[in-house]
C-alpha cells in the first residue's frame, strides 16, 4: 500500500473529492477553546466539524477521496489519521504540493491547489470536486470548487456537511461537474428540496 502521502492510480471513472481539513473537516488551535478538543495534532487542540465522521464516511462510500491541505505534512497525517481509516484516501497532499503565486494587488504570495496534478494519477478535471473553506486556494480550478463555510470549531450546530451530501447527491453522476454553477449551491439546493 503506498505511503500515506502518495498517489494510488485511479481506477474507475468515480468522481473524485479532493478535501481540505482546515476550516473545512477541522478547527486547529494552539489554544483550547472553551471545551476539550477532539484529538491533538502535533501541538494543536484539532475540533472536528459537526457531522464530520457521517460525511467521511458517506464520502468514502461513493466517491474516490483525497485530501489536499496547505498545511505541512507532520499535520496532515496526523489529522487524517484521526479522521479517516487506514489506506481509504487515494493522496494525502500537503503544502509541498501547493502552487506558490502571487497577488499583485496586495503584494502577497498564496498556495494554490492546481487540480491539474492530478491529471498524471488518471483523473479527469471534469470528475473532480475540490470541497474547501478558501475560494482563493483555487483560482486556477474554475468550475472544481464547492466552497463550503469556514468553520472555527465554536458552532456545535454547524449542519454545513449535512447540506453537502445532499448536494454532493445531485453532482455524483454529472458527467463534467465543471459545467455546473456551484457559487450559491446553498441556496439552490434549499429551492430544490420539497
Amino acid at each position: 500500500m503506498p505511503a500515506p502521502h502518495a498517489t494510488q492510480e485511479a481506477s474507475t471513472d468515480r468522481l473524485l473529492l479532493v478535501l481540505d481539513l482546515d476550516e473545512t473537516l477541522v478547527h486547529a488551535s494552539e489554544v483550547e477553546l472553551d471545551r476539550a478538543a477532539d484529538f491533538r495534532a502535533l501541538s494543536y487542540h484539532v475540533y472536528r466539524r459537526p457531522h464530520a465522521e457521517r460525511f467521511i464516511a458517506y464520502a468514502l462510500a461513493n466517491f474516490d477521496v483525497g485530501v489536499w491541505t496547505s498545511s505541512g505534512r507532520f499535520y496532515a497525517e496526523a489529522v487524517v489519521a484521526a479522521l479517516f481509516p487506514p489506506q481509504s484516501l487515494r493522496f494525502v497532499w500537503s503544502s509541498e504540493r501547493c502552487s506558490i503565486s502571487r497577488d499583485w494587488t496586495t503584494g502577497e504570495y498564496l498556495n494554490r491547489k492546481r487540480l491539474k496534478k492530478l491529471k498524471r494519477d488518471g483523473y479527469r478535471l471534469e470528475r473532480m470536486l475540490a470541497i474547501d473553506d478558501t475560494a482563493s486556494k483555487h483560482a486556477y480550478n474554475y468550475g472544481n470548487l464547492v466552497c463550503v463555510r469556514e468553520y472555527l470549531g465554536e458552532d456545535e450546530s454547524d449542519d454545513e456537511l449535512l447540506r453537502l451530501m445532499a448536494y454532493l447527491d445531485r453532482l455524483a453522476h454529472e458527467p463534467n461537474v465543471r459545467t455546473i454553477e456551484k457559487r450559491r449551491w446553498r441556496e439552490r439546493l434549499s429551492l430544490a428540496m420539497p
